[in-house]
């Protein structure tokens, strides 16, 4: 077992020293920090800071509880007449202003004028806002910030015991991130894995290792150190995406109300470690059969299609994420990981399904490495002739 881990802790620090793991693992949160902060300083920039104005004909508009509430970032500026607002718009005093009929709010009609742009959302709603915050402030204060704040509606599900609403808006969000990552993850695994296979099967002081080292050991290995390598990557793109989402939150309003899914954080994780350690698996297997890196490649990008088959079937995942297709990619193991999280986001996922779907991945994942070990080992010791398939299933039978 010793063995084992200095396996691992060696092929971890080889591949984390690396100058390219190293620009990699920075560049990309680098890069996204710079893509946000840009889309901050641009809206900034381009954003219209000038007074928004209003006629109230009504004379039932009270300026002081609009510059009362603690979010009234837009300021409102009362005007007495349409020619007072107009000349204050032409000055550019002001980017636009809403003139409220004396019959308002029967019917509920309101005319707005601009120059060349009409406010935006934010603006729209802001003024909203103040005029509902009028209509409604003989109302206790609990009902007129429940009228301010519109309707909230919350979904349960009765099979899992799970709720939606605006607030598990991440649910949704999260998924698509997670496949993002298993997909580079999938990709960068698989490629190195065959690398690694070629090189040491050109290696001839492998044979030298291998007397004191069991392939198990040394798959095994390999496979956790490399494990390591991509849980060190994952959180510092974890840490940055919490960054952003921290640096965003004052702008983005919907992330203000943002509940952390800790259950689904869980859940991927228990699924990603054995989804990883079956592609490293079958493509040390792969690697040990075919002649040459580049058939190796070549074979890995066709077995790559069945860990992310789940995203070019999406749209039926989404529209019937219980589906007996969806169910059944659920159960098989290399779908397993990106479906039960497209699923867990979308809807729910039953208890059974997960409990099932881990303990089959689990089991495949330990049988992927357990043969990968035994057809490197048989590789190694027919160095310099070919490994055809039906030799190394021979070989496994036999053992």
């Amino acid at each position: 077992m010793n063995n084992f881990w200095l396996v691992a802790k060696h092929e971890y620090r080889r591949m984390v020293l690396r100058r390219a793991f190293v620009l990699t693992t920075l560049l990309i949160p680098l890069g996204m920090a710079a893509v946000i902060g840009l889309a901050i300083l641009v809206g900034e920039s381009t954003a219209d800071k000038r007074p928004l104005g209003y006629i109230d004909h009504t004379h039932q508009l009270d300026p002081t509880l609009w510059q009362n509430q603690p979010d009234a970032d837009v300021e409102l500026r009362p005007f007495p007449d349409e020619a007072t607002a107009q000349a204050a718009l032409e000055n550019g005093d002001i980017q636009a202003f809403f003139v409220l009929p004396a019959t308002y709010p029967n019917p509920r009609q309101t005319d707005l004028y601009f120059m060349e742009e009409p406010p935006n959302g934010d603006i729209w709603g802001a003024f909203d806002d103040f005029v509902r915050l009028n209509y409604t402030r003989q109302l206790d204060p609990a009902l007129r910030q429940q009228l301010l704040d519109g309707p909230a509606v919350i979904v349960n599900d009765l099979d899992s015991g799970r709720t939606f609403s605006s607030a598990s808006i991440i649910n949704i969000i999260l998924p698509f991130f997670a496949t993002f990552i298993f997909f580079i993850a999938t990709m960068s695994a698989s490629g190195y894995m065959i690398q690694v296979v070629a090189d040491e099967k050109e290696n001839r002081t492998m044979e030298i290792m291998l007397t004191s080292l069991s392939p198990f050991q040394l798959i095994g290995g390999k496979t956790i150190g490399l494990l390591g390598v991509a849980l060190t990557q994952l959180g510092i793109y974890g840490l940055t995406v919490v960054v952003g989402l921290l640096a965003a939150q004052p702008f983005v309003p919907m992330l203000q109300t943002a509940v952390i899914p800790w259950a689904y954080l869980l859940i991927m994780a228990l699924f990603f470690l054995p989804a990883f350690a079956l592609i490293a698996g079958i493509m040390v297997a792969i690697g040990s059969i075919v002649p040459n890196l580049q058939q190796g490649q070549q074979v890995a990008g066709l077995l790559n299609f069945l860990f992310i088959l789940p995203i070019f079937l999406l749209a039926i995942i989404i529209e019937n994420p219980g589906a007996p297709l969806a169910v059944a990619f659920t159960l098989f193991p290399t779908t397993a990981f990106l479906t039960v999280s497209l699923r867990w986001g979308l809807g729910s996922v039953p208890l059974w399904q997960l409990g099932t779907s881990w303990v089959i991945l689990v089991l495949t994942a330990v049988f992927a490495v357990w043969v990968a070990s035994r057809i490197f080992r048989i590789g190694m010791l027919q160095y310099g002739q070919p490994l055809s398939w039906k030799t190394a299933v021979a070989a496994l039978r036999n053992s």
